[in-house]
């Protein structure tokens, strides 16, 4: 048999695969393993579609936020199987062009539009793609239906979560069961087809952004605000 040649989709399912079944490892670690591969993390999702199945924490709350879980290996590209050709199907032309119309041309996760910059990353502008509600590979088909506008990087992130959507009866639920001025909030979210922050988040993202010691020096004299509230309750 001749040699594996070692891309970079190899170098990382040689690392997933390392850990084994049920193993676990953290986003720095694959980062090391494989330092000479650019976005590994997006190369470890490519092996999804080949029955590979590894959790996250938005699949898998006992998982921490950068925690990694191997629940299957899927078709060994590291000892030579052959990959699967892509099961992805692609949207073009009208299909396409419809649901950006449809979805208002904006990404239907964060609202945001084509060539907007993103709040909280100065200098990287979106750019929109159609995205599959419950992807290809666990079932889900190319109707209007289970396809949505999304940016990059929402579609990057939807891509990690190994759970299928809730149903409407369930997101209805839990809409319920807030207060009258949470609904208000949630309709208004709903008509406009995009969450708007509140003033309050708007500063968190700003802060966000600002050099670790800066962080620390806001938050403490903000804590002396709020201790200062207290005390005068």
């Amino acid at each position: 048999m001749s040699a594996v040649r070692r891309t970079s989709l190899v170098k990382v399912a040689e690392f997933v695969a390392s850990k084994g079944v049920n193993g676990k490892f953290s986003k720095l670690e694959l980062f090391q393993a494989v330092p000479d591969v650019a976005q590994a993390d997006r190369r470890m999702r490519d092996l999804r579609p080949m029955g590979w199945k590894i959790d996250n924490y938005k699949g898998n709350p006992s998982l921490k936020p950068d925690e990694y879980l191997v629940r299957e290996l899927g078709t060994r590209v590291d000892l030579g199987e052959a990959a699967p050709k892509s099961i992805r199907k692609s949207v073009t032309g009208p299909k396409r062009r419809r649901i950006l119309e449809r979805d208002g041309h904006m990404c239907q996760v964060c609202g945001i539009r084509a060539t907007q910059e993103f709040p909280d990353a100065p200098g990287r502008t979106a750019v929109l793609t159609i995205g599959h509600i419950i992807p290809v590979n666990r079932g889900g088909q190319n109707n209007d239906d289970n396809l949505r506008v999304e940016c990059q990087r929402c579609g990057d992130e939807s891509r990690d979560i190994t759970v299928d959507p809730p149903t409407g009866q369930q997101v209805l639920t839990h809409a319920i069961h807030g207060s009258l001025k949470d609904k208000r909030t949630l309709y208004g979210w709903m008509q406009a087809g995009r969450r708007t922050p509140s003033d309050t988040e708007k500063v968190f993202q700003e802060w966000s952004r600002l050099p670790h010691a800066e962080r620390l020096d806001v938050m403490t004299k903000l804590a002396e605000q709020v201790i200062k509230g207290l005390e005068s309750e």
